[in-house]
């Protein structure tokens, strides 16, 4: 896949598309015929735009542009949204790039995510960049216009039907980027890595991210706290696995003999509902809506305790008494974003057996703090010392966990990957599991994102969760600010 970058060059044998043409490339793009007087169409984005500030109330958050032009070409950009600070979209918008006096003309247009086949586009004004409808950067912003990004700018699409996301680019393995707007509990600004680059080939790599400063000491502790303190209803106990049924509704009875930790449930903190709505903003989501978030998920792994490999994502035909497909209108876990709420002396990995080792071509931080893999002979009195027994389900899985792709827990910190592809196809290759504890104990906590009303949540048809999906978060989007 083309590695993609703040700007990229454009290639030889690249689609190319003029958007002043009536035919377009994707059927997102709608076909759109322009008058060949210039200044009458600045005149009219001019009008657009300020329709859209009167018709918003008047938003002060708008900056209003004088929209002079030399020689008949814009040299100031078009009314812009600046969000208030700390408000839900702060970050979200892409803002005029410093001393550009003119707007860009051409970028390549990748789809959301970034797999796929690029294009390389043309816009002449205004109208026919918001006509490509929502386009992010890199950073996951919202592209306002021509002046917020340079030539040859790497571009991306957004989601292009309604129960599908944004989805992160992953521009390159070991990419790390600052998400605007988006600070985690210590105050500092998350930074997201790049560890994988998927692409369009059935075993493709899941999408997977590091996800630096996103906790604080003091909400992991808060979360370890509750998650034994007798006022919680659903206060520690053994794990289960494979149901969606709630505990009072039998799903506490559902124990694999794969899955050995223990479990609680964070359903109604403030310092949950605080987490939450931070993964929210990280996702890049319109809102944050309860109907799309399981409960924080707090597990405590004990020496020798692990989580056999596995999927976060329910099957298709879970159940008949609810749509698992989101290919069919159907909602299921979209991303998880895995907590460490500790460090873990030896072992505690979360692993990808289907993904090959990391290297410090990927992330030389990671590969440094994972170590050099112990000696068999060393791996062997370790799993001895847990009691594990040899050839045993763990022992097995200890290997892969030094063998293949496995990031290790840092207390504060999370990793994100998704369980469905940026179309709503589930992603079979986001099988993953918890790595036997070697030395110490593990805590840590899920946090699960559902692209639609998840199961048990939905007001209206559980057959039909895409439907009641907010407006917000509702795909496809215009193009830039659209209140």
């Amino acid at each position: 896949m083309a590695k993609k970058s703040a700007a990229t060059t454009p290639k030889k044998g690249r689609r190319k598309t003029n958007y002043g043409e009536t035919t377009t490339p994707q059927s997102l793009i709608k076909a759109s015929l322009f008058s060949s007087s210039l200044p009458g169409i600045i005149l009219a984005a001019g009008v657009a735009f300020w329709y859209r500030y009167q018709s918003s109330g008047g938003d002060k958050n708008v900056v209003i542009n004088s929209g002079s032009s030399t020689n008949g070409v814009d040299t100031q950009p078009p009314p812009y949204y600046i969000p208030t600070p700390g408000s839900w979209d702060d970050g979200y918008y892409s803002l005029p790039i410093p001393g550009q006096n003119f707007p860009s003309t051409h970028a390549i247009l990748y789809p959301n995510g970034g797999i796929g086949e690029p294009t390389e586009a043309n816009f002449e004004n205004e109208e026919e960049f918001l006509s490509a409808g929502r386009l992010y950067n890199d950073l996951g912003q919202i592209v306002q216009s021509r002046f917020h990004f340079e030539n040859g700018t790497a571009l991306y699409f957004g989601p292009t039907r309604p129960g599908t996301h944004f989805q992160w680019p992953a521009v390159t393995v070991g990419h790390k980027r600052l998400v605007p707007g988006v600070v985690g509990g210590t105050g500092t600004q998350i930074e997201l890595e790049t560890l994988t680059e998927p692409t369009s080939e059935k075993y493709s790599a899941p999408r997977v991210f590091y996800v630096h400063n996103f906790l604080s000491a003091e909400e992991t502790d808060e979360l370890i706290r509750f998650s034994t303190a007798d006022e919680n209803p659903y206060k520690m106990r053994p794990s289960t696995g494979g149901t969606h049924k709630a505990w009072d509704e039998g799903g506490e009875k559902a124990r694999i003999t794969t899955r050995t930790s223990e479990n609680a449930f964070d359903m109604e903190t403030q310092n949950a509902a605080n987490i939450k709505r931070r993964a929210f903003r990280l996702m890049r989501l319109g809102g944050y809506n309860e109907a799309l978030a399981d409960g924080i998920q707090i597990l405590r792994y004990e020496l020798g305790q692990a989580y056999g490999a596995h999927h976060d994502y329910f099957p298709e035909h879970q159940s008949d008494d609810y749509n698992w497909d989101p290919l069919k209108g159907g909602s299921n876990r979209f991303a998880t974003i895995f907590l460490y709420l500790s460090d873990v002396e030896y072992g505690g990995q979360t692993v990808f057996p289907l993904i090959d080792k990391l290297t410090p071509e990927k992330s030389e931080e990671l590969v440094k703090r994972l170590g050099e893999a112990p000696s068999k002979e060393m791996l062997k009195k370790f799993a001895a010392d847990a009691g594990l027994n040899e050839n045993s389900w763990e022992d097995r899985l200890i290997e892969k966990c030094y063998e293949k792709f496995a990031v290790p827990p840092r207390r504060g910190d999370a990793i994100l990957f998704y369980s469905q592809r940026p179309d709503g196809k589930l992603d079979r290759n986001s099988f993953h599991g918890a790595c036997p504890v070697l030395k110490g104990t593990k805590w840590g906590a899920n946090l699960w994102i559902w692209n639609a009303c998840r199961y048990a949540s939905c007001s209206v048809d559980p057959l039909n969760p895409v439907g009641e999906l907010p407006k917000e978060m509702r795909a496809p989007y215009e193009g830039g600010h659209v209140q």
